[in-house]
């Protein structure tokens, strides 16, 4: 059980409903309990599903950042996903361990694993990760690790509660209020 009070969806505001609904989730109804970071929140979350990092790399990113942390929140809503992309059990069963298929996930996951255990990657590591992606990918990944690390602390800190199944990501997309066209730096 939560140790915060999760708003009860008929009690939501307009606003409220707007963000539940982008990704109806208990998630969203913690972050709800925020006094503005739920739009934030829910945009940064989205821009992983726009950016350069492919999509089977992005879920061995979180799995392996939920098996670090702990957060089976985190893993009940990705197993999906990761599955989708081509991740058998098998191969989750290793990410999770922090154990690469091949070379490039192995690189991929040691620099995870720098990251979230020493906050900054040694320059090996960088290295490693430099052979694989391109620098928008490196900073890319290194900001959804941090995202993840923030949504694992969130989930478990206050306990919220698993959903039934893992949450629909067909209305994550940013709002076109969140789609400023950058020029990215190559």
């Amino acid at each position: 059980m939560a140790r915060i009070d999760l708003p009860s969806l008929g009690d939501l505001t307009e606003a409220q409903r707007q963000q539940y609904d982008r990704f109806p989730s208990n998630l969203t109804r913690a972050l709800l309990r925020t006094s503005a970071s739920t739009s934030g929140y829910l945009s940064l979350g989205a821009s992983f599903l726009e950016g350069q990092i492919e999509n089977r790399d992005r879920e061995l990113v979180i799995l392996r950042v939920g098996a670090l942390s702990g957060s089976a929140y985190e893993r009940m809503q990705h197993l999906p996903r990761a599955k989708q992309t081509g991740w058998t059990d098998q191969d989750i069963a290793q990410i999770e361990c922090g154990i690469g298929i091949d070379a490039r996930t192995t690189d991929i996951l040691s620099f995870v694993d720098e990251c979230v255990k020493n906050v900054k990657v040694s320059d090996a590591t960088f290295a490693l990760a430099a052979k694989h992606l391109s620098q928008t990918q490196i900073a890319e990944l290194t900001l959804l690790i941090g995202h993840y690390v923030m949504t694992a602390r969130f989930v478990e800190t206050l306990a919220v509660d698993l959903d039934e199944s893992a949450t629909d990501w067909d209305n994550m997309r940013s709002s076109e209020l969140d789609r400023t066209e950058v020029k990215v730096i190559k």
